[in-house]
This record gives C-alpha cells, structure tokens and sequence, in this order.
C-alpha cells in the first residue's frame, strides 16, 4: 500500500519518468499500464480455453451470440463485435460449425445475409466456461475495494468518451474533405 501512495504523490510532482534513454509522460505511463493489464488479464482468464478445445477468438465468437437476445447474429454483427475481417470470422464459424457449437442459417428475405446459431452443445460450453471466467475475475479484481471499482469503470468510461469524440471529429473532417473535392 505505501508503494501505491508513493507512486500517486511522485506522479503528481513529476510529469515525465526516465525510462533507460528517453523520458516517457505519465499520460503515456498509464496508457501502457491500462493495456499491459488488459493484456494480462486477458491471457490469463482465456489460458483455461485450450482445455476445452477452443481459442480466444472462438469462445468471443460463442460468448457474443451467447449474449444476444436471439441465440443468432448476423456474421458481420459478430465481425463488428471482435474487430476482425470477415474472412477471419468465416473460418472460425467453419471449425465452431465442424465441432457442432453453431450452425449457419440464411436469411428467407435475403440470402446475402448469413446469420450464426448458437446450438445447444455451444450454448452449455459457453455458459460453463463464463462461469468459471466470472469467478477468476471475481478472484482478480478482489484486490480492489469496491469504491475503487467504482473510480476504476469512471476513469475507463472517460477515457472511452475521449476516444469516441475524438472519433467523431475524424469522421467530420473525413466529410468536410471529402465534400470539397
């Protein structure tokens, strides 16, 4: 703890650190911190995926037609939800569709539109694995108190509206350009 309270005070008088040959801001020293420990956390909760024949980007794929309301999401819904390209999505709907977890069913109305059905073998793997994952990030994040969760999800969520707008002043630039041509 006297660690933690040394470190906000030296913060707050020093805005850059020596890191070997350069000097690293303290905006930049907790953006690495926050992405260091996503990634932390992230390979340590998904370790446990191997054991049951998955990777990271399958179960993601299970997990997010899991939370729909419907059981079923259109292919590029799901693209949207992981940030990958469509061709990846495609070959890991083929091995999830090969081990039986899901199946594909094609629109009535338009058969453009592919959509993923989360099938019952998929559904009580998912729901056996997103247990065991709550309870190891239940174990993780016990090192907080819970105001201190409560500070965390503010400090994450302003950061997420910066980027957001910061996002929409891209997109207005990218028109303004676009309609002086």
């Amino acid at each position: 703890m006297s660690s933690l309270k040394s470190r906000k005070l030296d913060s707050r008088s020093e805005t850059k650190v020596n890191i070997g040959n350069y000097q690293e801001s303290l905006e930049n020293q907790a953006w690495r911190s926050i992405a260091s420990t996503y990634k932390k956390g992230y390979l340590y909760i998904n370790s446990d995926l191997r054991k049951y024949g998955l990777t990271p980007p399958q179960y993601t794929v299970l997990r997010t037609i899991w939370r729909s309301s419907t059981g079923l999401l259109p292919m590029n819904e799901i693209g949207k939800e992981m940030v990958v390209t469509f061709a990846n999505i495609t070959t890991i709907v083929d091995n999830l569709e090969k081990m039986k977890y899901v199946r594909r069913v094609r629109d009535k109305d338009d058969r453009r539109i592919v959509r993923v059905q989360l099938l019952p073998k998929g559904t009580k793997l998912v729901e056996r694995i997103y247990s065991s994952h709550q309870e190891e990030i239940a174990k993780l994040m016990s090192s907080l108190k819970k105001s201190e969760l409560g500070s965390l999800i503010d400090f994450t969520d302003r950061i997420k509206k910066r980027i957001s707008s910061k996002e929409e002043e891209q997109q207005d630039s990218k028109k303004v350009g676009e309609s002086g041509r």
